[in-house]
């Protein structure tokens, strides 16, 4: 008598083949990973494209002002290199990304580029255990950082979960921050992603745009607007 052994359903990816269960939920996070940074990187580009189109003067002085850049040009060679284009165009267009949640993300590594990039106060005299102080500053700093930052995210969560929902003017919220522009009006009426040339150039645009409020809140205290 001949028994036959039912071959497992291909719907279940961990059922057949040498990868485990383990390698599979790996996988599955690296994919996420890649997802989100699609749709990141597809949103700032549909910000950058708008701006472009609206406002073509002042993405042109953007450009203009960041192309110098080393982080410019480290961007545009990586960009290159990882061929982030092709996992942009790549498919269907992915769903806008919040601005809210960009901001949110980046928050801390700009408070870390703030921290190490302050003037640290210069001390009038020699005076003892100096140097020491002077090796710890950044650390310190960098802890400071971090800790304010969780702070005021444990305090907003709190005020979420707690509190009640304040109107908002859509010029700030209630951290006092404020909140990146609407490039053209609702999310939803962003211009389609164009692949190509300006691809780089309208992602670059787009950070400026989404990430300029948060920028800007770090800026030195002497930085004052052109009259």
């Amino acid at each position: 008598m001949t028994t036959t052994t039912t071959p497992p359903p291909p719907g279940d990816p961990t059922a057949t083949g040498p990868l485990t269960p383990t390698d599979h939920r790996a996988f599955a996070f690296l994919g996420q990973v890649n997802s989100r940074l699609r749709q990141c990187l597809c949103t700032l580009a549909r910000y950058g494209v708008a701006l472009r189109r609206r406002e073509p003067a002042r993405a042109r002085v953007l450009l203009d002002t960041v192309r110098p850049w080393p982080l410019y040009k480290g961007g545009q060679f990586l960009f290159d290199l990882m061929e982030w284009e092709d996992l942009m165009v790549d498919g269907d267009p992915p769903p806008l990304m919040p601005a809210e949640r960009i901001l949110a993300a980046c928050s801390l590594p700009v408070q870390w580029l703030a921290a190490t990039t302050a003037e640290a106060p210069t001390a009038t005299k020699l005076i003892p255990g100096q140097r020491t102080a002077a090796a710890l500053d950044l650390p310190l700093r960098l802890l400071a950082a971090t800790a304010r930052a969780a702070f005021q995210g444990a305090a907003q969560d709190l005020t979420d979960l707690l509190g009640t929902p304040a109107p908002q003017d859509g010029t700030g919220d209630d951290t006092g921050h404020a909140t990146a522009p609407d490039a053209e009006g609702a999310d939803d009426e962003l211009p389609p992603l164009e692949a190509g040339f300006y691809l780089y150039e309208d992602i670059v645009v787009g950070a400026l745009v989404v990430l300029g409020p948060l920028l800007a809140d770090h800026a030195p205290t002497a930085t004052a607007p052109p009259a």
